[in-house]
């Protein structure tokens, strides 16, 4: 399958891979050459790292060349860079190892002291990026994806048994961009077959690869890939390319393209149907303390676990009412404006603000947040109202576990204290003579 391009071996960094027909004297002529390279280099192979790999060889051919070359015999699957490889389709078992680096990684964080900003931060940066080494690889099987995205949501929300904790959010909601309302997580299998797609643009639009060319020899012969008719005797691998076809259409993987290059991102969200969330620019702002986001993201879509939302799941409880004041019905619209502590928590904040920031209602005060423009004084409200929604539910929890209520004034002071620091971190490059005297008037009261 290699003769018409000519291909004897392939380099990856410093590996090397040699090809030849199974027979002894081909070996024999391989051997010669390399020993040939050793005297002239000084450079010889090292038979503790290398092996030999036979296929459609019988098993006393297979004793005299390994004897003769003098090399360990390897079996499949072969692993290289961490990644099992095999010729023939891929099962569970091979992801096995995959599968355990997961659980490792977990079982090595303490996940009770960590934030949900922190935790969404290891799941994006570390177990993400391990799945999505392996997909930009390969297809991998349902059973696996699934087993990721069931440690990564327990992860997250924590465990309780075999499931995770009570939340509210569904996965798929986790798993939309930041800009249609989620965290940014991607779901495995969609994403999985994005990536794989950037094969198939490269088939039609960088022609001088090898494997391009070695495609278009063996399989396309001439044809477009769109055009192609798959054959029973293809390798598995590149049947799974083929199949990709069902999912995506031509105009699609050209429009992920740019400048030369393919961005799986924008065609896996070309395929989302959902419309832009109008908060995500705030939610989200680099001016507000990470875990303050995470919060403010789960306040606006209204999925903390208020007692209102427990009532909804038929979770038994034995008062409905606010543990803070114990007066009325627990909802996100009574927790975080019309408490009593947090009206005058509020109230509070307005004076050292120097002005009433946001409404006092929740209806309007949503209103109010998807018209929030940037500036300086936005960001410094988005900081002090996240600070603010993150005080009023740990108080709240204090409150309900521990029957404790800290004071509006320590609320207050730590507000501020959070405030000024995020303050002194940002740049001010940006900020005009009108925002300086009013930093300076925060800053100092």
């Amino acid at each position: 399958m290699c003769k018409s391009l000519k291909i004897i071996n392939l380099c990856f960094a410093d590996d090397l891979l040699v090809f030849c027909k199974g027979t002894l004297p081909a070996v024999r002529s391989v051997k010669r050459v390399l020993d040939e390279f050793a005297i002239a280099s000084g450079l010889s192979i090292n038979s503790g790292k290398s092996q030999i790999f036979f296929g459609g060889v019988s098993l006393m051919d297979r004793i005299l060349i390994s004897q003769e070359i003098n090399l360990a015999v390897g079996s499949f699957p072969l692993r290289y860079l961490g990644i099992p490889l095999r010729p023939t389709k891929w099962n569970h078992t091979d992801c096995e190892t995959f599968i355990q680096k997961f659980r490792l990684k977990i079982q090595t964080w303490a996940s009770r002291h960590l934030s949900f900003a922190g935790r969404i931060q290891l799941i994006n940066s570390v177990l993400l990026g391990l799945r999505n080494y392996w997909m930009s690889i390969f297809i991998l099987p349902q059973s696996v994806v699934k087993e990721v995205e069931k440690l990564s949501r327990g992860f997250l929300w924590g465990v309780s048994g075999q499931r995770s904790k009570l939340h509210l959010p569904s996965w798929q909601k986790v798993c939309l961009p930041k800009a249609y309302g989620g965290v940014g997580f991607r779901e495995g299998s969609l994403w999985n077959r994005s990536v794989l797609t950037k094969y198939i643009w490269a088939l039609a639009f960088k022609p001088d690869l090898l494997w391009v060319k070695w495609i278009n020899s063996i399989y396309l012969k001439g044809k477009s890939f769109w055009n192609y008719d798959l054959k029973g005797d293809c390798s598995w691998y590149w049947r799974k390319l083929c199949h990709l076809k069902k999912h995506f259409n031509f105009a699609a993987i050209s429009a992920a393209g740019m400048k030369g290059k393919f961005l799986a991102s924008k065609l896996y969200n070309s395929l989302l149907i959902q419309q832009k969330d109008e908060y995500f620019r705030i939610v989200w702002s680099r001016f507000i303390l990470p875990k303050h986001r995470f919060m403010l993201w789960q306040v606006i879509h209204s999925q903390l676990l208020t007692r209102d939302n427990l009532n909804r799941l038929h979770i038994p409880l034995v008062s409905l009412k606010c543990p803070v004041c114990d007066g009325f019905l627990e909802t996100h619209g009574h927790l975080f404006f019309d408490c009593h502590l947090s009206a005058r928590l509020a109230q509070l904040l307005f004076i050292w603000l120097g002005f009433a920031a946001w409404p006092l209602d929740y209806k309007g005060w949503l209103v109010w947040l998807s018209r929030v423009r940037i500036g300086t004084k936005a960001n410094i409200v988005s900081m002090v109202f996240a600070a603010t929604i993150y005080s009023i539910w740990t108080n709240r929890n204090r409150c309900y576990f521990e029957r404790f209520s800290s004071s509006v004034w320590k609320m207050v002071q730590y507000i501020k204290f959070i405030t000024k620091h995020r303050i002194y971190l940002a740049t001010n490059r940006y900020r005009t003579a009108k925002d300086q005297m009013y930093i300076q008037y925060l800053l100092c009261n």
